[in-house]
Protein backbone atom coordinates (compact mmCIF):
# COMPACT_ATOMS: atom_id res chain seq x y z
CA UNK A 1 0.00 0.00 0.00
CA UNK A 2 2.83 2.70 0.35
CA UNK A 3 3.80 4.66 -1.95
CA UNK A 4 6.71 6.74 -2.89
CA UNK A 5 4.90 9.00 -5.42
CA UNK A 6 2.89 12.20 -3.95
CA UNK A 7 -0.59 12.12 -5.82
CA UNK A 8 -2.33 14.99 -7.65
CA UNK A 9 -5.96 14.55 -8.15
CA UNK A 10 -6.89 16.17 -11.23
CA UNK A 11 -5.18 17.00 -14.60
CA UNK A 12 -6.73 20.39 -15.38
CA UNK A 13 -4.40 22.95 -15.27
CA UNK A 14 -4.18 23.79 -11.59
CA UNK A 15 -3.15 19.59 -11.20
CA UNK A 16 -0.97 19.65 -14.46
CA UNK A 17 1.52 22.61 -13.20
CA UNK A 18 1.71 21.20 -9.55
CA UNK A 19 2.54 17.65 -10.77
CA UNK A 20 4.87 19.78 -13.44
CA UNK A 21 6.62 21.74 -10.73
CA UNK A 22 7.06 18.33 -8.23
CA UNK A 23 8.34 16.55 -10.82
CA UNK A 24 11.48 19.58 -11.80
CA UNK A 25 11.98 19.51 -7.66
CA UNK A 26 12.76 15.36 -8.46
CA UNK A 27 9.57 13.94 -6.64
CA UNK A 28 8.02 10.89 -8.27
CA UNK A 29 4.09 12.19 -9.19
CA UNK A 30 0.63 10.36 -10.21
CA UNK A 31 -1.65 12.25 -10.93
CA UNK A 32 -5.75 11.20 -11.00
CA UNK A 33 -8.13 12.43 -13.59
CA UNK A 34 -11.39 10.54 -14.22
CA UNK A 35 -11.44 11.75 -17.56
CA UNK A 36 -10.05 9.96 -20.66
CA UNK A 37 -7.19 12.62 -20.99
CA UNK A 38 -5.80 15.87 -19.40
CA UNK A 39 -7.12 19.19 -19.48
CA UNK A 40 -9.62 19.42 -17.20
CA UNK A 41 -12.72 21.48 -18.04
CA UNK A 42 -10.90 23.95 -19.84
CA UNK A 43 -8.55 22.42 -22.02
CA UNK A 44 -10.71 19.55 -22.32
CA UNK A 45 -9.42 17.18 -24.92
CA UNK A 46 -11.20 16.65 -28.23
CA UNK A 47 -12.42 13.70 -29.99
CA UNK A 48 -9.75 12.64 -32.78
CA UNK A 49 -9.92 15.03 -35.62
CA UNK A 50 -11.63 17.60 -33.78
CA UNK A 51 -9.53 21.18 -33.55
CA UNK A 52 -8.88 21.97 -29.75
CA UNK A 53 -11.12 25.19 -29.22
CA UNK A 54 -10.31 28.29 -26.51
CA UNK A 55 -9.01 31.20 -26.20
CA UNK A 56 -4.99 31.30 -28.04
CA UNK A 57 -3.40 32.83 -24.91
CA UNK A 58 -5.54 29.81 -22.83
CA UNK A 59 -4.09 27.68 -25.56
CA UNK A 60 -0.45 28.27 -24.97
CA UNK A 61 0.05 28.49 -21.39
CA UNK A 62 -1.57 24.91 -21.98
CA UNK A 63 1.14 24.09 -24.62
CA UNK A 64 3.33 25.32 -22.63
CA UNK A 65 2.57 23.66 -19.69
CA UNK A 66 2.33 20.38 -21.19
CA UNK A 67 5.53 20.40 -22.92
CA UNK A 68 7.07 20.91 -19.54
CA UNK A 69 5.18 17.93 -18.56
CA UNK A 70 6.39 15.88 -21.42
CA UNK A 71 10.59 16.26 -20.31
CA UNK A 72 9.43 15.10 -16.84
CA UNK A 73 7.79 11.68 -18.73
CA UNK A 74 10.07 9.32 -15.97
CA UNK A 75 8.65 10.90 -13.11
CA UNK A 76 5.19 11.46 -13.69
CA UNK A 77 2.49 9.01 -13.98
CA UNK A 78 -0.80 9.93 -14.97
CA UNK A 79 -4.57 7.44 -14.62
CA UNK A 80 -7.39 9.06 -16.59
CA UNK A 81 -10.36 7.36 -16.41
CA UNK A 82 -9.76 6.88 -12.87
CA UNK A 83 -11.47 7.63 -9.52
CA UNK A 84 -10.49 8.70 -6.13
CA UNK A 85 -13.21 7.28 -3.48
CA UNK A 86 -11.48 9.72 -0.83
CA UNK A 87 -8.08 9.72 1.63
CA UNK A 88 -8.92 8.10 5.32
CA UNK A 89 -7.27 9.32 8.65
CA UNK A 90 -4.56 7.11 7.92
CA UNK A 91 -3.75 8.42 4.45
CA UNK A 92 -5.25 5.23 2.42
CA UNK A 93 -6.47 6.22 -1.05
CA UNK A 94 -9.03 4.39 -3.16
CA UNK A 95 -8.48 4.67 -7.25
CA UNK A 96 -11.24 3.21 -8.76
CA UNK A 97 -12.10 2.39 -12.88
CA UNK A 98 -8.70 2.75 -15.23
CA UNK A 99 -6.50 2.22 -12.89
CA UNK A 100 -7.94 0.50 -9.37
CA UNK A 101 -5.33 0.54 -6.91
CA UNK A 102 -5.65 1.30 -2.84
CA UNK A 103 -2.54 3.05 -1.86
CA UNK A 104 -0.54 5.64 0.82
CA UNK A 105 1.23 8.43 -1.42
CA UNK A 106 3.36 10.52 0.33
CA UNK A 107 1.13 13.29 -0.01
CA UNK A 108 -2.51 14.13 -1.85
CA UNK A 109 -2.98 18.19 -3.74
CA UNK A 110 -6.50 18.14 -4.45
CA UNK A 111 -7.10 20.13 -8.25
CA UNK A 112 -10.69 19.34 -9.07
CA UNK A 113 -11.38 22.14 -10.33
CA UNK A 114 -14.52 24.74 -9.75
CA UNK A 115 -18.19 23.34 -9.33
CA UNK A 116 -20.89 24.82 -11.47
CA UNK A 117 -23.99 26.42 -9.27
CA UNK A 118 -27.43 25.64 -10.73
CA UNK A 119 -30.13 27.24 -8.62
CA UNK A 120 -33.70 25.24 -8.55
CA UNK A 121 -36.18 25.76 -10.36
CA UNK A 122 -39.58 24.47 -11.51
CA UNK A 123 -38.39 22.68 -14.13
CA UNK A 124 -35.00 22.56 -13.98
CA UNK A 125 -34.91 18.69 -14.03
CA UNK A 126 -37.14 18.30 -17.22
CA UNK A 127 -35.61 16.65 -19.99
CA UNK A 128 -33.46 18.85 -22.58
CA UNK A 129 -32.44 21.03 -19.60
CA UNK A 130 -28.44 20.94 -18.13
CA UNK A 131 -25.75 22.70 -17.10
CA UNK A 132 -24.30 25.19 -19.35
CA UNK A 133 -20.94 23.62 -18.32
CA UNK A 134 -22.32 20.68 -19.94
CA UNK A 135 -22.85 21.96 -23.04
CA UNK A 136 -19.25 23.41 -23.47
CA UNK A 137 -17.89 20.16 -22.09
CA UNK A 138 -19.73 18.67 -25.69
CA UNK A 139 -18.81 21.60 -27.58
CA UNK A 140 -15.07 21.05 -26.73
CA UNK A 141 -15.14 17.34 -27.13
CA UNK A 142 -17.05 17.30 -30.41
CA UNK A 143 -16.24 20.44 -32.02
CA UNK A 144 -20.08 20.82 -33.06
CA UNK A 145 -23.19 22.40 -31.38
CA UNK A 146 -25.94 20.63 -30.51
CA UNK A 147 -29.24 21.28 -32.99
CA UNK A 148 -32.17 23.55 -32.58
CA UNK A 149 -32.89 26.04 -30.81
CA UNK A 150 -30.26 27.04 -27.28
CA UNK A 151 -31.23 28.96 -24.87
CA UNK A 152 -28.75 30.13 -22.03
CA UNK A 153 -29.80 31.53 -18.50
CA UNK A 154 -28.82 32.18 -15.10
CA UNK A 155 -25.62 34.92 -13.89
CA UNK A 156 -22.30 34.98 -14.52
CA UNK A 157 -19.78 35.77 -17.36
CA UNK A 158 -19.57 32.01 -18.33
CA UNK A 159 -23.15 32.43 -19.78
CA UNK A 160 -21.03 34.60 -22.74
CA UNK A 161 -18.31 32.49 -23.47
CA UNK A 162 -20.43 29.76 -23.62
CA UNK A 163 -22.95 31.68 -26.06
CA UNK A 164 -19.92 32.84 -28.02
CA UNK A 165 -18.34 29.37 -28.36
CA UNK A 166 -21.96 28.52 -29.32
CA UNK A 167 -22.36 31.21 -32.34
CA UNK A 168 -18.55 30.32 -33.23
CA UNK A 169 -19.98 26.36 -34.31
CA UNK A 170 -22.87 28.39 -36.43
CA UNK A 171 -25.78 27.80 -33.67
CA UNK A 172 -25.95 31.45 -31.89
CA UNK A 173 -28.28 30.65 -28.63
CA UNK A 174 -31.69 32.09 -29.10
CA UNK A 175 -31.38 34.13 -26.16
CA UNK A 176 -28.81 34.63 -22.94
CA UNK A 177 -30.89 35.19 -19.53
CA UNK A 178 -29.00 37.33 -17.09
CA UNK A 179 -30.15 37.74 -13.56
CA UNK A 180 -27.50 40.50 -12.53
CA UNK A 181 -26.95 43.83 -14.22
CA UNK A 182 -22.81 43.91 -14.75
CA UNK A 183 -22.19 46.74 -17.01
CA UNK A 184 -21.37 49.14 -13.80
CA UNK A 185 -19.13 51.83 -13.09
CA UNK A 186 -17.31 49.08 -10.85
CA UNK A 187 -16.36 47.09 -13.94
CA UNK A 188 -13.73 49.81 -15.27
CA UNK A 189 -11.63 48.22 -12.31
CA UNK A 190 -11.48 44.77 -13.76
CA UNK A 191 -8.12 43.75 -15.10
CA UNK A 192 -7.72 44.50 -19.05
CA UNK A 193 -7.59 41.18 -20.07
CA UNK A 194 -10.76 40.54 -18.60
CA UNK A 195 -12.16 43.22 -20.52
CA UNK A 196 -10.75 42.45 -23.76
CA UNK A 197 -12.28 38.88 -22.96
CA UNK A 198 -15.74 39.97 -22.78
CA UNK A 199 -15.50 42.62 -25.33
CA UNK A 200 -14.51 39.71 -28.01
CA UNK A 201 -17.33 37.78 -26.69
CA UNK A 202 -20.19 40.50 -26.65
CA UNK A 203 -19.30 41.99 -30.31
CA UNK A 204 -19.58 37.75 -31.52
CA UNK A 205 -23.27 37.50 -29.80
CA UNK A 206 -24.13 41.27 -31.27
CA UNK A 207 -22.84 40.13 -34.30
CA UNK A 208 -25.41 37.00 -34.56
CA UNK A 209 -27.90 39.12 -33.32
CA UNK A 210 -28.43 37.00 -30.12
CA UNK A 211 -30.13 38.98 -26.89
CA UNK A 212 -28.59 39.49 -23.79
CA UNK A 213 -31.40 40.26 -21.50
CA UNK A 214 -29.79 41.26 -17.98
CA UNK A 215 -31.74 41.79 -15.20
CA UNK A 216 -33.83 39.16 -16.02
CA UNK A 217 -34.54 35.71 -14.36
CA UNK A 218 -36.29 32.78 -15.64
CA UNK A 219 -38.63 31.55 -13.07
CA UNK A 220 -39.87 28.43 -14.43
CA UNK A 221 -39.34 25.73 -17.28
CA UNK A 222 -42.98 24.18 -18.80
CA UNK A 223 -43.05 20.90 -20.50
CA UNK A 224 -41.71 21.45 -23.85
CA UNK A 225 -38.98 23.43 -22.77
CA UNK A 226 -40.95 26.61 -22.72
CA UNK A 227 -38.65 29.10 -20.36
CA UNK A 228 -41.08 31.82 -18.61
CA UNK A 229 -39.10 34.78 -18.04
CA UNK A 230 -38.97 37.95 -15.82
CA UNK A 231 -37.54 41.06 -17.60
CA UNK A 232 -37.26 44.71 -16.30
CA UNK A 233 -40.55 45.52 -18.59
CA UNK A 234 -42.38 42.47 -17.99
CA UNK A 235 -42.58 38.87 -18.67
CA UNK A 236 -41.84 36.85 -21.67
CA UNK A 237 -41.40 33.10 -23.00
CA UNK A 238 -39.18 31.60 -24.99
CA UNK A 239 -39.25 27.89 -26.51
CA UNK A 240 -36.24 26.17 -26.38
CA UNK A 241 -35.42 22.64 -27.57
CA UNK A 242 -32.10 22.98 -25.21
CA UNK A 243 -31.81 24.75 -22.05
CA UNK A 244 -28.26 25.66 -20.58
CA UNK A 245 -28.59 27.23 -17.33
CA UNK A 246 -25.74 28.57 -14.82
CA UNK A 247 -25.86 30.28 -11.87
CA UNK A 248 -21.81 31.18 -11.13
CA UNK A 249 -19.07 28.75 -9.87
CA UNK A 250 -18.04 27.62 -6.48
CA UNK A 251 -14.72 25.37 -4.91
CA UNK A 252 -15.53 22.05 -5.27
CA UNK A 253 -14.58 21.06 -1.62
CA UNK A 254 -17.27 18.62 -1.04
CA UNK A 255 -16.62 15.96 1.24
CA UNK A 256 -13.28 15.99 1.32
CA UNK A 257 -11.36 16.41 4.98
CA UNK A 258 -8.21 17.46 5.96
CA UNK A 259 -7.58 15.35 8.78
CA UNK A 260 -5.11 12.34 7.62
CA UNK A 261 -1.94 11.36 8.36
CA UNK A 262 -0.32 12.54 5.24
CA UNK A 263 -0.05 16.03 4.03
CA UNK A 264 -3.11 17.26 1.77
CA UNK A 265 -3.58 20.30 0.09
CA UNK A 266 -6.05 22.13 -1.92
CA UNK A 267 -5.12 23.88 -5.34
CA UNK A 268 -6.97 25.61 -8.53
CA UNK A 269 -10.55 26.70 -8.39
CA UNK A 270 -10.86 22.99 -5.88
CA UNK A 271 -9.46 25.87 -3.02
CA UNK A 272 -10.73 29.57 -4.15
CA UNK A 273 -12.10 30.49 -7.43
CA UNK A 274 -9.64 32.30 -8.92
CA UNK A 275 -10.28 31.54 -12.32
CA UNK A 276 -8.30 29.69 -15.09
CA UNK A 277 -5.61 32.71 -15.22
CA UNK A 278 -4.32 32.12 -11.83
CA UNK A 279 -5.21 27.80 -12.15
CA UNK A 280 -1.76 26.88 -13.42
CA UNK A 281 -0.13 29.68 -10.52
CA UNK A 282 -2.09 28.30 -7.75
CA UNK A 283 -0.91 24.83 -8.85
CA UNK A 284 2.49 25.67 -8.41
CA UNK A 285 2.17 27.42 -5.22
CA UNK A 286 0.50 24.46 -3.54
CA UNK A 287 3.23 21.87 -5.12
CA UNK A 288 6.14 24.29 -3.56
CA UNK A 289 3.73 24.35 -0.19
CA UNK A 290 3.77 20.18 -0.63
CA UNK A 291 7.84 20.33 -0.81
CA UNK A 292 8.16 22.76 2.02
CA UNK A 293 6.35 20.77 4.50
CA UNK A 294 7.63 17.30 3.52
CA UNK A 295 10.87 19.24 4.19
CA UNK A 296 9.82 20.71 7.64
CA UNK A 297 9.79 24.27 6.56
CA UNK A 298 6.98 27.16 6.29
CA UNK A 299 5.06 27.49 2.99
CA UNK A 300 6.27 30.32 0.83
CA UNK A 301 4.66 33.20 0.60
CA UNK A 302 1.25 33.48 -2.19
CA UNK A 303 2.55 34.90 -5.74
CA UNK A 304 0.85 38.54 -6.03
CA UNK A 305 -0.49 37.05 -8.92
CA UNK A 306 -3.11 35.40 -7.19
CA UNK A 307 -3.24 38.48 -4.79
CA UNK A 308 -4.71 40.25 -7.74
CA UNK A 309 -6.45 37.62 -9.29
CA UNK A 310 -8.35 37.07 -5.94
CA UNK A 311 -9.07 41.05 -6.21
CA UNK A 312 -10.43 40.37 -10.19
CA UNK A 313 -12.91 37.73 -8.90
CA UNK A 314 -14.29 39.89 -5.68
CA UNK A 315 -14.78 42.71 -8.31
CA UNK A 316 -16.80 40.08 -10.91
CA UNK A 317 -18.95 38.56 -8.01
CA UNK A 318 -19.86 42.34 -7.18
CA UNK A 319 -20.85 42.77 -10.85
CA UNK A 320 -22.64 39.71 -11.03
CA UNK A 321 -24.61 40.27 -7.83
CA UNK A 322 -29.15 40.00 -7.68
CA UNK A 323 -31.14 38.57 -5.60
CA UNK A 324 -30.70 34.91 -5.09
CA UNK A 325 -32.10 34.40 -1.84
CA UNK A 326 -35.61 36.50 -3.06
CA UNK A 327 -35.77 33.79 -6.03
CA UNK A 328 -35.30 30.89 -3.67
CA UNK A 329 -37.75 32.30 -1.08
CA UNK A 330 -40.59 31.89 -4.17
CA UNK A 331 -39.77 28.68 -5.00
CA UNK A 332 -43.06 26.80 -4.75
CA UNK A 333 -43.18 23.33 -2.54
CA UNK A 334 -43.24 20.86 -4.93
CA UNK A 335 -40.10 22.35 -6.62
CA UNK A 336 -37.07 19.82 -6.20
CA UNK A 337 -34.00 20.27 -4.63
CA UNK A 338 -32.19 17.07 -4.62
CA UNK A 339 -32.26 15.76 -8.27
CA UNK A 340 -30.32 12.47 -7.67
CA UNK A 341 -33.14 11.53 -5.54
CA UNK A 342 -36.24 13.30 -6.77
CA UNK A 343 -36.63 15.13 -3.27
CA UNK A 344 -38.91 18.35 -2.90
CA UNK A 345 -38.95 21.26 -1.02
CA UNK A 346 -41.90 19.96 0.72
CA UNK A 347 -39.90 16.63 1.73
CA UNK A 348 -37.51 18.84 3.45
CA UNK A 349 -39.76 20.62 5.42
CA UNK A 350 -41.16 17.34 6.06
CA UNK A 351 -37.83 16.42 7.95
CA UNK A 352 -38.94 19.31 10.47
CA UNK A 353 -36.57 22.45 12.06
CA UNK A 354 -33.01 21.98 11.80
CA UNK A 355 -32.49 18.35 10.61
CA UNK A 356 -29.24 16.40 11.24
CA UNK A 357 -27.44 14.98 9.12
CA UNK A 358 -29.06 11.38 10.14
CA UNK A 359 -32.12 12.99 9.30
CA UNK A 360 -31.03 14.65 6.24
CA UNK A 361 -29.72 11.77 4.33
CA UNK A 362 -31.34 8.45 6.11
CA UNK A 363 -34.84 10.12 6.36
CA UNK A 364 -34.78 12.68 3.41
CA UNK A 365 -32.52 11.06 1.17
CA UNK A 366 -30.75 14.24 0.36
CA UNK A 367 -27.74 13.86 -1.02
CA UNK A 368 -27.82 10.32 -1.09
CA UNK A 369 -27.23 10.16 -5.06
CA UNK A 370 -24.63 9.80 -7.53
CA UNK A 371 -22.85 13.44 -6.57
CA UNK A 372 -23.44 12.53 -2.85
CA UNK A 373 -24.73 16.79 -2.43
CA UNK A 374 -22.77 18.40 -4.69
CA UNK A 375 -25.60 20.11 -6.81
CA UNK A 376 -28.02 20.07 -3.43
CA UNK A 377 -26.08 20.51 -0.42
CA UNK A 378 -26.10 24.37 -1.14
CA UNK A 379 -29.76 24.91 -1.12
CA UNK A 380 -30.74 22.08 1.62
CA UNK A 381 -28.50 24.11 4.34
CA UNK A 382 -30.52 27.30 2.81
CA UNK A 383 -34.13 26.33 2.91
CA UNK A 384 -32.90 23.83 6.36
CA UNK A 385 -30.11 26.05 8.70
CA UNK A 386 -27.93 22.89 8.66
CA UNK A 387 -24.29 22.42 7.07
CA UNK A 388 -24.67 19.04 8.09
CA UNK A 389 -25.00 17.82 4.25
CA UNK A 390 -22.23 18.88 3.25
CA UNK A 391 -19.38 18.02 6.05
CA UNK A 392 -16.39 16.09 4.79
CA UNK A 393 -17.28 12.26 4.89
CA UNK A 394 -16.39 9.14 3.15
CA UNK A 395 -16.00 8.16 0.62
CA UNK A 396 -17.08 10.87 -1.51
CA UNK A 397 -18.57 8.99 -4.07
CA UNK A 398 -20.40 5.57 -3.95
CA UNK A 399 -18.16 2.40 -4.21
CA UNK A 400 -19.31 -0.78 -6.15
CA UNK A 401 -18.76 -4.00 -4.25
CA UNK A 402 -17.31 -4.96 -7.94
CA UNK A 403 -14.45 -1.95 -7.26
CA UNK A 404 -13.63 -3.46 -3.76
CA UNK A 405 -12.96 -6.95 -5.40
CA UNK A 406 -10.83 -5.65 -7.68
CA UNK A 407 -8.40 -4.00 -5.72
CA UNK A 408 -5.22 -6.41 -5.86
CA UNK A 409 -4.91 -8.39 -2.91
CA UNK A 410 -0.96 -6.70 -2.64
CA UNK A 411 -2.42 -3.45 -1.28
CA UNK A 412 -4.69 -4.97 1.37
CA UNK A 413 -3.18 -5.26 4.95
CA UNK A 414 -0.30 -3.57 3.98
Amino acid sequence: MHDDRIMVLGAGPAGMAAAVKLAEAGQRVLVVDQSAAPGGAVHRAPLPGVTASGLPAHKRRWSALMARAARQVARIDIACDTRCSGVDATGAVLLTGGLTRLLRPRGVIVAPGARERVLPRPGWTLPGVVTAGAIQTGLKTSGQAPAGRILLAGSGPFLLAVGAELTALGTPPVAIIEAAQPLKPAALGLPISYWAEAVRYRLSLAAAGVKVLTGARLNTISPGLVANITTRHGKREFQADLIGLHDGVASNDTGLGAQSAIPIMRAGDGREVLGARAAMQDGTRAALAMLATLAGRPAPAEPTTLIRQRRAQARLAQLYAHDEIGALNSLPKDTILCRCEGRTLADLDALGRAPTARDLRLTGRFGMGACQGRFCAEWVAHFSNTQDLGRPRLPLRPIAIADLLAVPTTDIGD
